[in-house]
């Protein structure tokens, strides 16, 4: 995690910014909501993020992100009889291209695979899913948000291959920009189940925009308190609401369930060089993290499968 640290007096620039996002969502909080409990939980909200952003300084990214535990090189002899073989970093044999195809920083770069099986899985069931006669936000649910999931998870598994296959923070944005699209989906999806009607459909394509420039005002500026918000507050809302509200459709214990392999998945990430070691180097903390966030993805397809409202 980057260092976090405070200020004592907030920036012009940072006051600026914050008073155009505390008017504009509390815009939208009061045009939309109508649930008082509701609407008081949101106005809490905009509160602790926009103390946030005023009293807490600029977190950079740290270029020690990019060092990964799993630094092995896989070499594919396709072209030959002979077995693949692990290489060490550096190696010159990896340089050489007539060795055979080689595969860097292999465990990160093919753990990948268990999130693309995660989006094809939910993408298989959606088309084969008949929807039959369902209310207008179920429609919703199944026609919309869960669609704009599993496509980003789709490409959430190509992006991080390809940051991982060259890890550099220009890599690292087109692992960013579909995870932030996924999350966002999700979090609505959720919004719609547990809350009042529409909250979710009107979230949606604006909670969109704002992960999407999350992740390009980090590329812009080298910060990431906007990208933090995005990924972590979903998490915190969600969880809140898996445990003190009932949902509209039924489903809770597979969204519990994923929502603890992605809690598990980023502890993974956290510890990567740990569990490297743990394992005897068979597996990183990265790759791990990968292998569970896929099986979230999983998790949630069942979510399509005999799932009749309670």
């Amino acid at each position: 995690m980057p260092p976090v640290k405070l200020r004592r007096k907030p920036s012009s620039e940072s006051v600026g910014g914050v008073l155009a996002f505390v008017i504009c969502t509390c815009r939208v909080a009061l045009t939309t909501v109508q649930d008082k409990m509701l609407l008081v939980s949101l106005l809490l909200m905009i509160t602790l993020v926009s103390m946030f952003f005023l009293f807490v300084e600029p977190i950079t990214q740290q270029q020690a992100y990019h060092n990964f535990a799993d630094k092995r090189l896989f070499l594919c002899a396709c072209h030959s009889s002979s077995e693949g073989l692990f290489l060490p970093p550096n190696s010159e044999i990896g340089r050489n291209r007539s060795a055979g195809f080689v595969i860097p920083n292999f465990g990160d770069v093919v753990s990948n695979s268990v999130i693309l099986i995660g989006g094809l899985s939910g993408t298989i069931l959606l088309c084969l899913n008949d929807i039959g006669e369902v209310d207008e936000i179920r429609c919703w649910q199944l026609e919309v948000c869960l669609p704009i999931f599993f496509y980003s998870t789709i490409a959430i598994s190509f992006g991080s291959t390809y940051y991982h296959w060259n890890p550099s923070n220009q890599t690292l944005v087109w692992d960013r920009l579909p995870m932030t699209v996924a999350f966002v989906s999700i979090f609505c999806y959720i919004l719609e189940d547990y809350l009042e009607q529409g909250i979710g459909s009107t979230l949606l394509s604006p909670l969109i925009f704002i992960g999407v420039l999350s992740v390009l005002y980090w590329n812009w500026t080298d910060d990431l308190r906007l990208y933090a918000v995005v990924q972590f507050l979903p998490l915190v809302v969600m969880a809140t609401l898996l445990i003190f509200c009932q949902s509209r459709y039924g489903g809770a214990m597979q969204q519990s369930l994923a929502l603890m392999l992605y809690a598990f998945a980023k502890l993974c990430e956290d510890r990567d060089y740990e569990i490297w070691q743990i394992t005897k180097k068979t597996i990183s903390g990265h790759s791990l993290k990968h292998i569970l966030a896929g099986m979230a993805s999983i998790v949630l397809a069942t979510l399509l499968i005999g799932n009749d409202p309670e």
